[in-house]
């Protein structure tokens, strides 16, 4: 099939399209702080295919943005 054709559709994967935009998601770390408590936090993730790839979620206050 040559890449140049004009009439060819691309597919439509929509576990490819998921996997392909990053999701917010809430994460337990599994292990205690000082207090005793267990840590959690949020982080942006994605697949890429192989693995799950993170990044760090930083939330600004509106006061922070001026």
């Amino acid at each position: 099939m040559s890449r140049y054709n004009l009439f060819q559709v691309p597919s439509f994967n929509p576990e490819r399209t998921w996997a392909d935009t990053w999701h917010l998601w809430t994460v337990m770390v599994p292990r205690r702080s000082i207090t005793g408590r267990l840590l959690w936090g949020k982080v942006w993730r994605r697949h890429d295919g192989r693995r799950w790839i993170y990044k760090k979620f930083v939330e600004y206050e509106p006061d922070d943005l001026v």
